[in-house]
């Protein structure tokens, strides 16, 4: 990452993302529409702190089970419609930027481009106005400070319940429906898992609740215990 004032134009066109509709949004900021202009799809734009930053990229790839494999991806923040800095990978074949979420705090989670994306890292703005891409958190603030979930991304199953079950997190007993992989889980104590796709990704979703809210769990692989990939907070 690093300070500039002026976008680069896109490396790919139109025609090398219409596999991949889902994953580019209508650009509405005047940020998002500068960026549009130069030829890029805008993936995300949401607020950083007083900023804006927005993600986007030149080329996108449809893969299996709806997902997409973005490469030439950058994030880019600005103040109005003035650039700021620029973040981007090593090369243009690189996935290391794709989609933003925003945290609590006026923080922005950034994601990696990949077919099954992954935190890279999280963009906060200091009390100077300097923006900083620092490692993903070690655990992030949800329900307006009432809860917090530990950076279970990557961890098998039994280690992220374990993780969640530290901050207060506990499984949900849920009925079995007879699929083969829940069965297996459920077997091996692992109460929670709601359901197991059993084509593409092998995705597994699995119930947590607390106090302040619930969280889904989604994970990935077919191979031993799979592994987080994803999770939502619902608050109460």
């Amino acid at each position: 990452m690093k300070a500039i004032t002026s976008l680069p134009k896109a490396g790919g066109s139109a025609g090398d993302r219409d596999g991949c509709p889902l994953s580019v949004i209508e650009p509405r900021s005047a940020a998002a529409k500068l960026v549009a202009a130069q030829g890029w799809a805008v993936m995300a734009d949401v607020p950083l702190g007083a900023y804006r930053a927005v993600s986007f990229a030149g080329r996108m790839k449809a893969g299996t089970s709806g997902t997409c494999s973005i490469t030439q991806g950058n994030v880019a923040v600005f103040d109005g419609d003035r650039l700021l800095a620029l973040a981007y990978g090593k090369s243009d074949e690189d996935t290391a930027i794709g989609n933003l979420t925003p945290l609590e705090g006026g923080r922005v989670r950034v994601w990696s481009g990949g077919i099954v994306g992954s935190p890279v890292g999280d963009l906060r703005v200091e009390a100077d106005g300097t923006v900083r891409l620092r490692r993903v958190a070690d655990e992030e603030s949800v329900c307006r400070g009432r809860a917090s979930v530990p950076n279970v991304y990557g961890m098998p199953i039994d280690k992220a319940r374990k993780a969640l079950a530290d901050k207060g997190w506990k499984p949900v007993r849920v009925k079995p429906d007879g699929e083969s992989r829940q069965a297996g889980l459920i077997r091996r104590g692992i109460v929670e898992v709601e359901s197991c796709a059993g084509t593409g990704l092998a995705y597994c979703s699995f119930r947590y609740t607390a106090a302040a809210g619930t969280l889904s769990l989604v994970t990935a692989g077919e191979e031993g215990l799979p592994h987080t990939v994803g999770y939502d907070v619902k608050c109460r």
